[in-house]
C-alpha cells in the first residue's frame, strides 16, 4: 500500500475545497485534495453574487470573472448579468431591487460547472496533489489522521477539511451531529419563453405549496425552480405535466414570459437549511456546504463556499502560534448561522395568504431553540 504524508488532506473539490487548498498552498502547507469519482452535480442558474465577485477579486483570481463575462463557448452560451430582483412575495405586486444600488455590484448567473472548472484552473497551485477516488476511514493516532482511500493508497495528515458538500462525508464518518431544517425539495426545468427574454433580473413569486425561482442562463434559455415540500416534489418529479398546474395557479410567469417551452428533464434536488453545531474540531474543520447548506431563497451559497473556505484555510496556517483561532472560526460561522436563520425566517413570515398551507405552516415556525450558541 502506498502512503503518502501532507500537511492537509482536503475532501470535496468543489469551490470550498479549491480555495481551502489554493490558501494553504500559497501559505506553504502540503495539500492533497481526494473528490469522489462519482460526484456529480446539476445546477442551473446559480446566481455568483457581487459579494463573492469581490471576494474573488480580492483572492487574486478576477481573471475568472473576465472568463465568465466574456468567453463565448460551441453553443454561445456566456454568463449574463444579474441587474436585481423582481420579487411577487406577499402580494401580485413586484418588488424590485435594481443591482445598480448594491454595494458590491451585479451579479453572474452562471453554468456551475463552467465556474467550477475555471476556479480548478486559476486557484491551482503548483505542487499540490489531486486524487479522484472515495474516503473509506479514517483515524487518530498521537495528532496525525490516518486516512484510508478506496483505490488501496493511505494518506496521514495533521488536518482533514471537510469541504463534501451536503453530503458532508467526513462529518458522517467522524460522527458530528447536524442539525436539519424543514425539509425542502427544489426541482428544476429549463425553457425557453415566448417573451422577456432579455430581461436581466432573478424572478422569486411565491405560491401556495412553495415558491418560484426563474433566472436567465443563457442568450434565449432561462431556469425555472420550484421549491416545495417533498410529497409535492414527487407528484411533479415524476409526472412533468403537473408542472402546467402550478404555472396556471401563479399569474407572475405566464405574464412575465408567455408560454412556456419547457425542456424535457426534471432535476431534484433537497435543499433544506443543514448545518453543524460544532464547526471544527481536533485535526479537523468544515467549510461550505458541509458546514452550512442555505435555503435558496438566501441566495448566498457560493459566497458562503468561498468566504468560509478562506477563513478555514486561515484557521489552520494560524493555529500552532495562536490558538485562539479555534474559537474565532466557531464564533464567526455562529454568527453567519444566526444572521442567515433571522433572515430565512423574516422571509417565510412575510407571506400571510396561505397561512394553512402546509408549505407555509412548516417554514414559518421560528426554530430559535436549534440554533447554535456562542
Amino acid at each position: 500500500m502506498d502512503n503518502l504524508t501532507v500537511d492537509v488532506c482536503i475532501a470535496g473539490r468543489g469551490p470550498a475545497g479549491i480555495i481551502a487548498a489554493r490558501q494553504l498552498a500559497l501559505a506553504g502547507l502540503s495539500v492533497i485534495i481526494i473528490d469522489s469519482p462519482n460526484h456529480k452535480i446539476h445546477k442551473f442558474g446559480e446566481t455568483l453574487p457581487g459579494s463573492a465577485i469581490r471576494l474573488l477579486t480580492k483572492l487574486g483570481l478576477q481573471l475568472i470573472i473576465e472568463r465568465l463575462q466574456t468567453e463565448q463557448h460551441t453553443h454561445g452560451n456566456y454568463s449574463p448579468r444579474v441587474g436585481g430582483n423582481m420579487s411577487f412575495w406577499g402580494s401580485e405586486s413586484p418588488i424590485i431591487s435594481d443591482a445598480l444600488h448594491d454595494p458590491y455590484g451585479f451579479g453572474l448567473r452562471i453554468d456551475r460547472q463552467r465556474f467550477d472548472m475555471l476556479l480548478a484552473q486559476y486557484a491551482h497551485v503548483e505542487g499540490t496533489v489531486q486524487f479522484s477516488t472515495n474516503i473509506l476511514d479514517l483515524k487518530k493516532d498521537r495528532n496525525i489522521w490516518n486516512i484510508q482511500l478506496e483505490c488501496g493508497k493511505s494518506i496521514a495528515a495533521k488536518w482533514i477539511v471537510d469541504a463534501t458538500g451536503r453530503s458532508a462525508k467526513i462529518i458522517h464518518l467522524l460522527g458530528i451531529q447536524r442539525h436539519r431544517g424543514v425539509p425542502l425539495v427544489a426541482l428544476y426545468r429549463t425553457f425557453k419563453p415566448a417573451k422577456s427574454i432579455s430581461l436581466s433580473k432573478t424572478i422569486i413569486s411565491s405560491h401556495k405549496n412553495g415558491w418560484l425561482y426563474a433566472g436567465k442562463i443563457s442568450e434565449h434559455k432561462w431556469v425555472l425552480g420550484y421549491h416545495t415540500i417533498p410529497k409535492t416534489a414527487a407528484v411533479l418529479h415524476n409526472s412533468p405535466i403537473h408542472w402546467d398546474e402550478i404555472i396556471k395557479t401563479n399569474t407572475v410567469i405566464p405574464t412575465l414570459f408567455g408560454e412556456l417551452e419547457f425542456e424535457k428533464n426534471v432535476f431534484c434536488h433537497d435543499v433544506r437549511s443543514i448545518w453543524l453545531k460544532q464547526s471544527l474540531g481536533d485535526g479537523w474543520i468544515a467549510c461550505g456546504d458541509a458546514l452550512l447548506a442555505f435555503d435558496p431563497i438566501a441566495g448566498q451559497g457560493l459566497f458562503n463556499a468561498i468566504y468560509t473556505a478562506m477563513k478555514a484555510a486561515e484557521t489552520i496556517v494560524q493555529y500552532d502560534q495562536n490558538q485562539d483561532v479555534h474559537q474565532h472560526y466557531l464564533t464567526e460561522t455562529h454568527q453567519i448561522i444566526k444572521i442567515y436563520e433571522n433572515r430565512r425566517y423574516s422571509l417565510y413570515k412575510q407571506e400571510q395568504r396561505w397561512l394553512n398551507s402546509p408549505f407555509w405552516k412548516a417554514h414559518q415556525m421560528n426554530t430559535d431553540s436549534n440554533r447554535p450558541n456562542n
